[in-house]
């Protein structure tokens, strides 16, 4: 849960997601040698949940799925309604 509070840390306060990468590897690279155990880590699975956790940030993320109207209904904001753009994701 450490790594997913600091990647998702790292995200707000980058200006891009590639810092946050960057920044995220970097101190993943850094605990794994203090842990003596460099090759423990992996960039790509770093990159990859970097990349899967950025739209978490984007507040903008429900209009993919909603429109406006009906996000800002009475009915969105006193018990679930379904997507009106595109469904959510099953997983």
């Amino acid at each position: 849960m450490d790594h997913l509070h600091l990647a998702l840390d790292y995200l707000r306060e980058e200006a891009t997601v590639d810092a946050a990468v960057e920044r995220m590897a970097a101190t993943l690279r850094e605990k794994a040698a203090a842990a003596g155990a460099p090759e423990k880590y992996h960039h790509t699975v770093t990159v990859f949940w970097m990349r899967r956790l950025a739209p978490l940030v984007d507040k903008d993320l429900p209009l993919t799925y909603y429109s406006r109207e009906r996000l800002d209904s009475a009915a969105a904001r006193t018990g679930w309604v379904e997507p009106d753009v595109r469904p959510l994701p099953e997983r």
